[in-house]
Formats: C-alpha cells, sequence, structure tokens
C-alpha cells in the first residue's frame, strides 16, 4: 500500500472517550457538553452536511467526535471550541488531519464574516454539534453568514420545532421567520440520548438548512430590524410594537398597506406579510 495515499486514522469514539477520562476531563454542563459518540451518526452526518470536497465551519467542536469525521471528506475544516481545556485534547485527536484549524474562542463573540473570509473563502457550509444553551443566539449569527451555502446541525429536537414553525405557533418568532426567508430546510433523523456522552435529558434532531438564491442585503436588514421590533414584547399587538419605532400614525398605516388587521400581533403574522410590511415602511417619512 502507497503509505502517500493512505488517509490519515482517526482515533475512535472509544479510544476518544479513554483519552477524556486519562486527561481528567470533566464535562461542563453551563457549555452544552454532550458529545456525540456514534461512530454511524457521525459519518452520516459528516456526509449529508455536504462536507466532501468544502470548506467547513464548525462550531462546538468539543473533542473533536464530528471534526474526524468532517476531516477526511473535507477540503478544509475551521473548528471553534469555546473550552480550553478541550484545546488539548483536540489538537491529539485531529493531529493525523493537515487540513484542521483549531480556534480557540467564543463564537457568539468572534466576528465570523471576516473570520471565514479569511480562512474559508466564498462558499463554505457549516457543520456542527452545537450547544443546546445557545441555539437562538448561535443559529441567527448563522443564519447572517452570506458565505454559508449550508447548515447542517445537530440540535434539541423541541429547538428545531422552535426553528422550523409557522404563524399562529406559540414559539414563532424572529429565528422562524428568517429560517423561511433565508433557506429550504430538511430533517435528517433524530439520535437518543444513549448515543452521547453524557447522556442528555433529551432527544436530539439533525437539521439541514440550504440558503435560498437571492435576497438583497439592504431587504434583509430591514427585515431583521421589523422583525426585532416587532416582537419586542409578544403580547402586544404589532401596532404597539412598531409604534415607538414608526409613530402611531407611522405603525397604523404601514399594517393597513400591508392589507393587516389592526389588531393582530407579530405571532399571527406570515413571511410574506412581513416582507410587504418592510415595503409600506420604506414609504415612510423619518420618525422623529
Amino acid at each position: 500500500m502507497n503509505s502517500e495515499n493512505a488517509q490519515p486514522r482517526a482515533m475512535s469514539c472509544a479510544q476518544l472517550e479513554l483519552l477524556l477520562r486519562a486527561r481528567g476531563f470533566h464535562f461542563v454542563k453551563s457549555l452544552g457538553q454532550n458529545f456525540l459518540m456514534d461512530e454511524e451518526r457521525l459519518a452520516f452526518i459528516a456526509e449529508r452536511s455536504g462536507a466532501t470536497g468544502r470548506a467547513v465551519l464548525e462550531i462546538g467542536a468539543g473533542a473533536g467526535c464530528l471534526t474526524k469525521a468532517l476531516a477526511p471528506l473535507a477540503e478544509r475544516v475551521l473548528a471553534i471550541e469555546i473550552d480550553r481545556n478541550l484545546i488539548p485534547i483536540l489538537e491529539t485527536v485531529l493531529s493525523p488531519f493537515q487540513n484542521v484549524k483549531i480556534l480557540q474562542g467564543d463564537a457568539l463573540r468572534l466576528k465570523l464574516e471576516p473570520l471565514c473570509a479569511k480562512e474559508l473563502g466564498e462558499g463554505f457550509i457549516v457543520a456542527a454539534n452545537l450547544p443546546y444553551g445557545i441555539t437562538s443566539e448561535i443559529m441567527l449569527r448563522l443564519f447572517a453568514l452570506r458565505g454559508a451555502e449550508s447548515i447542517t446541525v445537530l440540535l434539541q429536537k423541541e429547538a428545531i420545532e422552535r426553528i422550523l414553525c409557522g404563524p399562529g405557533s406559540r414559539e414563532y418568532g424572529p429565528i422562524s421567520i428568517l429560517r423561511e426567508y433565508f433557506f429550504e430546510s430538511e430533517i435528517l433523523g433524530e439520535i437518543g440520548p444513549e448515543s452521547f456522552l453524557p447522556e442528555p435529558s433529551v432527544t436530539s434532531s439533525i437539521l439541514r438548512l440550504v440558503r435560498r438564491e437571492g435576497g438583497e442585503p439592504c431587504q434583509e436588514e430591514a427585515l431583521r430590524d421589523l422583525l426585532r421590533a416587532a416582537f419586542a414584547a409578544r403580547r402586544k399587538t404589532l401596532h404597539n410594537n412598531l409604534s415607538p419605532l414608526l409613530g402611531r400614525e407611522g405603525a397604523a398605516e404601514a399594517i393597513q398597506g400591508a392589507g393587516l388587521p389592526a389588531g393582530i400581533r407579530a405571532e399571527a403574522v406570515p413571511l410574506d406579510s412581513f416582507l410587504l410590511l418592510c415595503g409600506e415602511i420604506a414609504k415612510l417619512p423619518p420618525h422623529v
């Protein structure tokens, strides 16, 4: 066998678990550290993410369980991990792979857009087992990455239901609306607690999002601003939430122009109507 053409040999999950114990690693609950240890599931996620021959962003690399499945497929991987104690473990687990860059940092604080442009170029993908405690915040940040052509994530089942829900649902909000605006979506399957170390108390699902073509940055910014105001207080009407931004008369005019009832709440407004509302707001004179 030609050693120059041989694929790097990844550490197995069983070996990785022994390494964690040998290094005295302690799981931090506040960081959502539940590592998927099922080799078959990890390979499935890596393959279905579209990592083959692509540049990949991984948020929350943990102990490298998913990273070691992505690396043999990908052109290069940028693996971000917040826990400094995991960096030496990641360096050990990923030492066979020359196409992985490990970055210690908080993905909620890093400037992801320039970082990805520098390390991954245009047209990268995202694949991650995200910490459940920061699902909404990090997903909204990933939505805003225009270079991310797809996002494949392992999340708590209930979190995915919130991301995919429609108007009228109690969970409907900016994240579900922006997901519909930016992406086509597909659930790839469920994974039970027994596949994780340590076992979480919830069932997880694999969500794949593929970015829709088109969309203007100015419209995206206007939609984000509108949603921030519209859902500022969920129990208030849309009119009351938009009044501080547009004035009471301006809010009423925009809502009427979009063909919406005067007393409607934001949770009942579909994406198309929010886009119409953006257009109506653009026609209004600046509110002082």
